[in-house]
């Protein structure tokens, strides 16, 4: 990627493709080209969809759901929305064309299942057509770990989300948890890539005997956690062994022990892990785990929230014997570079703290880790939370140990929340000069900088045009002069230099080394790629190279043409000092690059106007030449009293030789930023003062010492540079600042150092109460909410400590009712709340419309914070409400309606039921209305669909029929198309016919008997009416049958129809009933009750039935052996529930 051609018009998005809805990347594109084919990009999905596309053009080549992804609301951790599938980016073997990768979905590919039913498959695809290799995908869980056989892989409780990596046949992928939740330890699988053989190791970061025993309940936070899941980061090797670094865990086996990294130890949370790999299998070797580390569990300030990374050890190297370097940062903000093969064990440093390198402070929490770029010197860059990308420069010591100094940073910040991804350094054909620094973001999109700061500290920002937010943790990938990402918006982006240039110019013009007060001039040749009406013209960005317009031709060009120009970096005009009135800045030896764009007016649409090209050369100084950087080191604040105070804050200077004589170090001073006292003539000038040295360090300031500042008189060499360490400590709450100054003979430089001690910080949770005061008892009850309307209240967290509060935790709910306004601003992973300042969260209760008079219903959900206040803890706080409908039409004392109907609907055209009746404001079955409209409306009757759609109970149901059936005349009855509708009632599962007769005829003294013979004898057999009837008369609370006027009538048609069998099934009939006008001859009644059954004792029946009458007096019913009658309609296919409690009833007596 040429600088010249990226911050050109040129350059800007090709191509865009969305695919399916609610479709994300959290693993990141991959560029790969087949031998002998067309370059493919290979991205795989949370919803487990893989895609090969065009790299140049985006046109689909292959597509393939490999299973359905698992479902995040099985698990109710927000990190990831909607679904898990591929979440860690795949690994491709150049030698066989295959992709590998891990996907999450559950037990024999089904679509849902649960926590518990979650699986890992690990699949192998051949790349040019997506199609499984033989003997995959293979699965992951079941298999036991290594070094604790008792713990054993089950993929539902666990994330699989760095990259992968892969050594010789293996691939290995590492695993954490889903926001701390369930049962689940941290591990590394490695899975070989022969068919057949499977899982070859897997390591558990927690085992035994250090870590919490095992446990089988799978909800329980008892599996020891440590797990691994670095922002995304690829596990880092480089050849025999694997980096990783860990989170959160609970076994401490440690405690407050020193020891060796080379020792055993079981419990490996918050530790950069070293693992070797023999053969298939893979074990400890070393580790580092921080001094405060059981306090940065407690503040959940994981130090794997960054990957390691593995700086190239031909540049980042010291000459004291380390010839490897390691860098990692996290969530406490603090930098470690670690000697790869002495990663530093546990509390073996200067009075029992980290024996590493160096650490580095960074102003807020990193996630993802550090980027590096090998080339003119050596640096590594990094980007906390809401901060600006920080860029430091590697030196050494004067022992010949390496140490990196601040020396530059972005001129923006970052978002304000978690999700910039991993500074990656591109160049063009690794020429020094063209370095990019390149930085994710998820609010302000792709960022791009030149990779070395200026002489002022500033990385150079290179304009590109917006691509909005990209998702968390991503980085671009890059092939043939494009890059691919992925954003918010369910997109994969093709960025790049459109190929339809007009020109072809030699480039980039590499001037080489050009002494400061000398000039060089190269030749720029240029071939017409298309008819050119006319060169506009040329401009150069760096006034110190210089081109005329004149040297260009002036005329046509045709296809072919033709020419060149001269090019001449002037430098007689720069020298040691700034240039008097000059437009360019201080000289500063060393690569310089600008660019130089030809403008043409082409003879063809659809080509560029314009053709950038890169200049660039090392600029050189004969004499000695000082340079002192960074400009200013800020240190940040120490908290008073603290762990850290013990040893104060570390940071370094560089103070270096770039001229081609020796320089001479011929004094240091100091200064307060405060201006002299004596200044009587305004000149500004500061009065220093000399360090002053004493046994154990130097002073350069107040608060400010070094332990390895160069004596006056050293010398340094040319092109050599000595990074000097420089520490910070106070006991006293304030601000602290120093100006220190260096003199050479190649000149006089100083660097601002400033520092603050504090108070740590307090914080203090709230939630806001209906009243709009705050409670702090961590539960938010909203009480009611109605059904169609939104409540808010609000979650407060203060800091009352006298240093920034950091949120370490934080997990809002996000569920369809209940859920944070602004789940990814509000409260978020590493905000920094000042002293003294307060945040809040605003929480809706969101309740969704619901029809009137429905049952109410519970939503609830926790918060989980926490912060770097160490006497904070982990918070759930628990967020909860009742959603209730309106309650309309009568209602029991409590409020709540007695019924759930909807209203009655027009049926024009039976059986479409296509619109409803228009009865106005007031159809929301108050006071009845719509069924008094009903009743008064001959072709209306209840619409059955509703009735199911809406979960109304039978209850309901069946009272607006009757009301709406009660006072049709008889002449009407016909239009009511009944016997089709009650007949579709019979028969549906949802209807239960018992209660429909129940409610028919219960209070109705006078219903038409023509109506309810109709609706019932015409669509049911005999025996199932009689049942009704036995039912409704003996068993529930109803009067005498006699009160249901023309009874008489309905059972002598009954009769009439089948005495034979009215007489047969009669034996559930009781004894001394008496119905008016009807004459039923008790002998044949009985000889039939107990023709099947001469065993009965009739004397015990009728005595058993007298002791009913006791209780049932008021009915005039007498009720024989009524437990028979109960069985027999119990054991009938419609009985429902209420029977069996009246049978119960019945034995008990």
């Amino acid at each position: 990627m040429q600088p010249s051609i990226v911050g050109s018009t040129s350059f800007g998005i090709l191509w865009t493709k969305t695919y399916n809805t609610k479709e994300r990347w959290y693993a990141k594109p991959l560029v790969y080209t087949p031998p002998g084919q067309k370059q493919l990009v290979f991205t795989a999905s949370n919803q487990n969809w893989i895609r090969t596309v065009d790299a140049v053009t985006g046109t689909m080549v292959n597509a393939r759901q490999v299973q359905p992804p698992f479902l995040q609301s099985d698990i109710g951790c927000t990190d990831m929305p909607d679904t898990i599938g591929i979440s860690g980016t795949p690994v491709i073997d150049p030698n066989t064309n295959t992709a590998y990768f891990f996907a999450k979905g559950y037990q024999n590919k089904a679509a849902s299942g649960g926590v518990a039913k979650g699986v890992y498959q690990f699949y192998a695809v051949n790349v040019l057509d997506l199609t499984d290799r033989p003997g995959f995908p293979v699965l992951i869980d079941g298999n036991n770990a290594d070094n604790d056989p008792a713990r054993y892989f089950i993929g539902g409780t666990v994330l699989q989300r760095p990259s992968l990596t892969m050594i010789g046949s293996t691939v290995y992928g590492t695993f954490g948890g889903h926001c701390d939740l369930f049962n689940y330890t941290g591990m590394v699988t490695g899975v070989s890539t022969t068919a057949g053989v499977g899982v070859t190791s897997m390591f558990a970061m927690e085992a035994a005997p250090g870590a919490p025993p095992v446990t089988l309940d799978i909800m329980n936070q008892k599996g020891g956690k440590a797990g691994i899941w670095m922002s995304g980061m690829a596990p880092a090797t480089d050849g025999g062994r694997i980096f990783v670094v860990t989170g959160n865990g609970q076994g401490h086996e440690n405690k407050d022990t020193p020891a060796s990294g080379r020792s055993p130890l079981s419990t490996l949370d918050e530790v950069v892990a070293n693992l070797a790999v023999t053969g298939d299998k893979i074990a400890l070797q070393d580790y580092f785990e921080p001094y405060e580390y059981i306090g940065m569990d407690a503040g959940d300030r994981d130090l794997g929230s960054g990957g390691v990374a593995l700086l190239d050890p031909s540049v980042f190297k010291g000459t004291n014997g380390v010839t490897r370097i390691a860098v990692t940062i996290g969530k406490n903000g603090k930098a470690y570079i670690m000697n790869a093969d002495n990663l530093g064990g546990f509390k073996l440093g200067p009075g029992a703290t980290d024996n590493i390198l160096q650490t580095i402070i960074s102003p807020n929490a990193v996630f993802g880790g550090a980027g590096s770029y090998p080339l003119e010197g050596g640096y590594i860059y990094f980007t906390p939370v809401g901060a600006q990308t920080l860029v430091y420069k590697l030196g050494l010591d004067q022992k010949g140990a390496p140490l990196f100094s601040k020396v530059g940073q972005s001129p923006d910040s970052s978002a304000g929340r978690v999700g910039v991804g991993v500074p990656t350094v591109t160049t063009y054909k690794g020429q020094p000069g063209t370095g990019i620094v390149w930085v994710t973001d998820v609010e302000a999109g792709l960022k791009a900088y030149k990779a070395v700061p200026d002489a002022s500290g500033n990385l150079i920002k290179i304009n590109i045009p917006p691509t909005g937010g990209l998702n968390k943790f991503q980085r671009p990938a890059f092939g043939d002069g494009r890059l691919y990402v992925t954003d918010n918006n369910a997109r994969v982006i093709c960025m790049g230099s459109p190929v339809s240039v007009p020109l072809n110019c030699t480039g980039p013009v590499d001037f080489g080394d050009v002494t400061i007060g000398t000039t060089k001039t190269v030749k720029v040749d240029c071939t017409a790629l298309i008819p050119i009406t006319k060169l506009n013209g040329l401009n150069i960005l760096d006034s110190t190279f210089q081109a005329s317009n004149a040297s260009l031709p002036q005329g046509a060009l045709k296809t072919g043409d033709k020419f060149s120009f001269p090019v001449t970096w002037n430098l007689t005009q720069e020298s040691i000092k700034d240039a008097a009135g000059a437009s360019f800045a201080a000289v500063s030896p060393g690569v310089k690059t600008s660019s130089l764009v030809i403008s043409t007016i082409n003879g063809i649409a659809q080509y560029s106007n314009s053709l950038p090209i890169t200049l660039q050369g090392n600029e050189v100084s004969s004499a000695p030449f000082l340079s002192l950087s960074p400009p200013e080191v800020d240190f940040g604040g120490i908290v008073v009293g603290s762990t850290g105070a013990a040893t104060g804050l570390d940071s370094s200077i560089i103070i270096a030789n770039i001229g081609s004589s020796p320089l001479k170090i011929t004094g240091y001073g100091y200064a307060g930023t405060e201006l002299d006292d004596d200044d009587d003539d305004g000149d500004g000038s500061i009065t220093y003062k000399n360090t002053t040295t004493t046994k154990d360090d130097t002073v350069i300031g107040n608060g400010f010492s070094s332990t390895d500042l160069p004596p006056v008189g050293s010398i340094i060499g040319a092109g050599k540079s000595l990074t000097v360490p420089i520490n910070f400590n106070a006991d006293e709450v304030g601000n602290y600042q120093s100006i220190f100054n260096v003199w050479t003979n190649g000149g006089t430089k100083y660097t601002l150092l400033t520092g603050s001690a504090t108070t740590a910080p307090i914080a203090k949770l709230a939630v806001e109460t209906s009243e709009g005061g705050w409670d702090t008892s961590g539960i938010m009850d909203f009480g009611t909410v109605l059904a169609g309307t939104t409540k808010t209240r609000r979650l407060r967290v203060c800091n009352v400590g006298g240093s920034a509060l950091l949120i370490t935790k934080s997990k809002p709910p996000v569920d369809a009712e209940l859920r944070a306004e602004n789940p990814t601003l509000d409260l978020h992973e590493g905000q920094s709340i000042l002293a003294g300042e307060c945040a809040y969260a605003p929480i809706d209760i969101a309740a969704a419309p619901l029809t009137p008079n429905v049952a109410p219903h519970d939503v609830s959900d926790v918060w989980i914070l926490n912060t770097d206040d160490l006497t904070f803890g982990v918070h759930e706080v628990e967020i909860k409400a009742t959603i209730i409908s309106r309650q309309v039409g009568p209602t029991y004392p409590n409020g709540t309606a007695k019924y759930t109907y909807l209203g009655c609907y027009s049926d024009l055209n039976p059986r479409q039921l296509q619109k409803a009746y228009n009865l106005g404001a007031a159809n929301d079955n108050s006071k009845l209305f719509p069924q008094l409209q009903c009743s008064s409306l001959w072709r209306l009757f209840i619409f059955y669909y509703h009735f199911t759609k809406h979960n109304f109970s039978v209850h309901d149901f069946f009272t607006d029929i009757i009301v709406c059936f009660y006072n049709l005349a008889d002449d009407n009855l016909q239009d009511l198309n009944v016997y089709n509708f009650f007949h579709f009632l019979n028969n549906s599962q949802d209807v239960n016919i018992h209660d429909f007769f129940l409610y028919f005829i219960d209070d109705k003294q006078d219903i038409n008997n023509n109506l309810f013979f109709y609706l019932f004898y015409s669509i049911f057999n005999f025996e199932d009416l009689y049942l009704h009837i036995i039912y409704c008369f003996h068993i529930l609370d109803i009067v005498n049958f006699a009160h249901l006027k023309h009874a008489n009538n309905i059972l002598q048609n009954l009769y009439k129809s089948d005495q034979h069998l009215a007489i047969n099934h009669l034996r559930y009939h009781i004894q001394d009933i008496h119905f008016e006008h009807i004459n039923i001859h008790q002998q044949d009644i009985l000889h039939h009750i107990f023709n099947d059954k001469p065993h009965l004792d009739l004397r015990q029946c009728q005595l058993e039935s007298s002791r009913l009458l006791s209780r049932w007096s008021s009915r005039q019913i007498r009720l024989p052996c009524l437990e028979q009658v109960c069985r027999r309609l119990h054991d009938h296919r419609n009985m429902p529930r209420l029977l069996q409690e009246q049978r119960n009833q019945i034995r008990r007596y």
